[in-house]
């Protein structure tokens, strides 16, 4: 992640500097969404979940949201949404609300029956959306065969500008010279696409279906209007891990240099990984409907759409370190160690994302048996127990263990009792206490995950009461023996 990048952009958002912003759309009566709200809170958000569940819904309703200032280019819900044979599309109510510099206006466009109800007057904005059709090769698509067969010369030409060629470049990992849109002698109104590098020229025809699509995609957004509304449908779709990092960097530079808001849809854990938490946004679906997750981590998102070993419960909590002290007290006694076998811990991000899934849970909208485990510095809520301690898990354990002299470290370390525990004495005066673990691990020349493991492991064997083990241990044990789901 661009960290400078999001951070810029969080301030400038936060300060008001997106004076048109799609802040909420709610959906009913379309392809199982029954009343669900999603709100965008940062001026790019990316939609994650498994097919079927809604993503290209939202992301259609979204654009139908303005009237268009290209009135060739306006988006209808009669043309998205339409009856067939087969489907009957009535009682659908889409609720809006926008930003329109200091003002915020909220309006409906509905369908009671067989017509479409839409507001005489939708506020104006750019809109522009790419759904995956837009991956499609040139050459298969419509008018371009006469052109690949006939064109003997070209009669016009258009260069992508320098700044976005350096960045389509960039994106794709390899240098192009030139980057141009040619009109042909076989069609003066279709254009190929073509991409110079140091051996020669490439066109569409021949290109790879990653360079095809971004090359038509940049082409487009050189000239996207300041506070246009993007929506980009599959935006990973024909691209490699790196590629896909580098153009969510290109639309985080694109979104804060022209003020544009852009909703994209993705099944990728690298797209998530380059956006800030208030940028994801899960559609989990569940037994009593969809459930919308803000916040997750592109772990818990990934793992809801992967085939995976279905365990007993999942156990919610909100990182790494968690989920490590977390499985070190269920292993430390013979009692509560059945449990490991049985359960799957998922970190999914901040307190409020685990209170939510847990909550989630207590009220069965989730396909599965769960419980939630908040850190030790947030208190119980609905469906979610602490970890004991009542700190941050790096703060209860580093202390638990300081007040007893760092009991066994140095031996478990395999290093000297007197660096070692410097070593220790001094991570602790760093007010952040996340970076605890990395800063004994660069001293001492270890993973701050294996100092981690240690750490808990010791903290457990030497600090860990039998009331606070049998209270983590209680609840999980209910929810498997529970009839719940």
């Amino acid at each position: 992640m661009d960290y400078a990048e999001v951070n810029t952009i969080r301030g400038q958002f936060q300060a008001g500097h997106w004076p048109q912003f799609l802040e909420m759309v709610s959906i009913s009566g379309l392809r199982g969404w029954v009343n669900q709200t999603v709100n965008f809170n940062f001026p790019v958000v990316a939609i994650v979940g498994e097919n079927g569940t809604g993503k290209s819904t939202l992301l259609k309703c979204s654009a139908c949201a303005y009237e268009n200032r290209d009135k060739k280019k306006r988006f209808f819900p009669s043309s998205f949404f339409v009856d067939t044979h087969w489907d009957r599309i009535q009682d659908v109510v889409l609720t809006y609300r926008v930003k329109r510099g200091n003002d915020t206006t909220s309006y409906k466009i509905t369908k009671p029956s067989r017509r479409w109800r839409v507001p005489e007057s939708l506020p104006e904005r750019n809109v522009f959306l790419f759904d995956v059709s837009r991956t499609l090769p040139l050459d298969a698509s419509v008018g371009y065969a006469k052109i690949a067969r006939s064109a003997a010369a070209e009669i016009s030409t258009t260069d992508i500008v320098t700044d976005f060629r350096t960045r389509l470049s960039f994106v794709l990992g390899r240098e192009y010279l030139n980057a141009r849109f040619a009109l042909s002698d076989a069609d003066a109104k279709r254009e190929v696409g073509l991409l110079e590098r140091e051996w020669g020229e490439v066109s569409q025809f021949h290109q790879g279906a990653g360079e095809d699509s971004t090359l038509d995609l940049f082409r487009a957004l050189q000239g996207i209007p300041d506070y246009s509304l993007l929506i980009v449908d599959e935006v990973e779709a024909s691209l490699h891990p790196k590629a896909q990092r580098r153009l969510i960097r290109f639309f985080l530079w694109l979104c804060r240099r022209k003020r544009v808001q852009i909703v994209l849809s993705t099944h990728s854990p690298y797209v998530l990984e380059e956006l800030p938490q208030e940028a994801r946004i899960l559609l989990l679906p569940g037994p009593n409907g969809l459930n919308i997750v803000y916040g997750v981590t592109p772990e818990f998102a990934m793992s809801r759409l992967d085939e995976s070993v279905h365990p007993d419960v999942l156990v919610f909590v909100e990182d790494r370190e968690a989920r490590i002290l977390l499985r070190e007290i269920l292993a430390s006694s013979d009692q509560t160690s059945d449990l490991l076998g049985r359960i799957d811990v998922v970190p999914v991000g901040p307190a409020n994302v685990v209170q939510i899934m847990g909550s989630l849970a207590e009220n069965r909208r989730l396909p599965y048996k769960s419980i939630a485990v908040v850190d030790g510095d947030h208190d119980a809520t609905a469906g979610c127990i602490p970890l004991p301690g009542g700190l941050a898990p790096e703060r209860v354990v580093f202390s638990g263990l300081k007040n007893l002299g760092w009991p066994d470290l140095p031996a478990r370390f395999g290093v000297g009792a007197g660096t070692l525990l410097t070593v220790l004495e001094d991570a602790i005066l760093e007010p952040d206490h996340h970076k605890w673990n990395t800063i004994v691990g660069d001293r001492i020349v270890k993973s701050s995950t294996s100092v981690w493991e240690l750490l808990c492991n010791q903290w457990c064997k030497s600090c860990l009461t039998q009331e606070e083990r049998q209270a983590i241990y209680g609840p999980i044990k209910d929810v498997i023996d529970a009839g719940q789901v």
